[in-house]
């Protein structure tokens, strides 16, 4: 269906299952991003950041906030593809086809409890190994982690660093990442998956409140909260 691009970001217009055909089975690497609104407005203000989400391989729409946007700009986008709901159609996949997880983020043992409780409801799930997101990304503890990533045959890596370090990372490091056939960018997704953090009710989810769950949750959100009411978020300018 294409793609579109806002405030300067491109945006591919997938469905979720064509979307997920075209993360696992291209021969090559596939990068994948999740933009939500606070992505895209810090991208108005930083032309490196927007160039680097440019550079990904897959950008998909996270956040009925992004879906708004693209309406308002005569450019509507399939539907929503959260970054959550993205990794599990991935574990999902991976699970039915045999392939390899490695999760990559949160603090110090989420990861493991993440893994641990993931194979409770994916019972054949094969999780290749773990890492929290507190390592040095420069050097020689970023190579050592980029080469147990290799040497356990990785197939599908999950990296929750947040935005824009996970971003970063997985796009600065693709040389590195022999063998891996999708890494994406997932957010808080670990700390959901591990119990930490509660995932807003479905019927928050089903009319795009999931933002506003998120901020009754964690308070401290809403000094981050972008400005839907200012227009110049919507006037965009032509890159």
């Amino acid at each position: 269906m294409g793609e579109i691009y806002l405030c300067g970001v491109r945006i591919d217009a997938l469905w979720r299952r064509e979307a997920l055909g075209r993360a696992l089975d291209g021969e090559d690497l596939t990068c994948v991003i999740t933009p939500n609104l606070l992505m895209l407005q810090a991208c108005r203000r930083d032309a490196e950041l927007r160039r680097l989400l440019c550079s990904a391989d897959l950008s998909l729409p996270d956040g009925a906030g992004v879906l708004r946007l693209a309406k308002r700009h005569g450019t509507p986008l399939p539907e929503r593809i959260a970054g959550i709901d993205f990794g599990e159609d991935l574990l999902d996949e991976a699970e039915r086809r045999g392939l390899r997880v490695f999760l990559l983020g949160g603090r110090e043992g989420i990861a493991l409890r993440a893994s641990e409780r993931l194979l409770r409801t994916h019972p054949r799930l094969r999780i290749c190994g773990v890492q929290n997101g507190y390592f040095d990304r420069e050097g020689a503890e970023n190579e050592a982690i980029l080469d147990r990533i290799r040497r356990r045959r990785t197939d599908i890596l999950l990296v929750c660093l947040g935005f824009p370090l996970q971003e970063r990372w997985i796009l600065e490091n693709r040389d590195a990442l022999a063998g891996v056939r999708v890494a994406a960018g997932l957010g808080g997704s670990l700390d959901v998956w591990a119990g930490r953090v509660r995932r807003a009710p479905r019927p928050f989810r089903a009319v795009g409140l999931e933002w506003a769950w998120r901020m009754l949750c964690q308070p401290e959100r809403l000094r981050h909260l972008p400005s839907l009411l200012h227009g110049a978020l919507y006037r965009e300018k032509k890159e």
